[in-house]
């Protein structure tokens, strides 16, 4: 069930509710086509270590974002274009 709300933010309707991601995959099914090598290789790396990929965030007009998680999925991690991982994110999980 989607609510949307009466205000706007930045030009956009916020939505609030369970599931916003109608029709669209967390993780699109040629991701690693869509990473830079320097991605790839950092995301490889990282995998032998436990992480994996959560979701793809794919803010409009923006780049994508690579949100990843550890072995334990307490801790997250962005993964950058340069293939470095920032573990100081600043993004709303659900």
């Amino acid at each position: 069930m989607l609510v949307k709300s009466g205000f706007w933010n930045g030009g956009a309707l916020l939505i609030i509710g369970k599931e916003r991601r109608i029709g669209i995959d967390a993780i699109p099914n040629d991701i690693k086509l869509q990473l830079t090598g320097l991605q790839q290789g950092a995301l490889a790396r990282l995998e032998g270590f436990g992480w994996s990929i959560k979701f793809v965030r794919r803010p409009l007009f923006q780049e994508m974002m690579i949100v990843l998680v550890d072995p334990s999925g307490a801790d997250h991690a962005i993964l950058r274009d340069d293939g470095s991982v920032d573990r100081n994110i600043d993004v709303a999980l659900r």
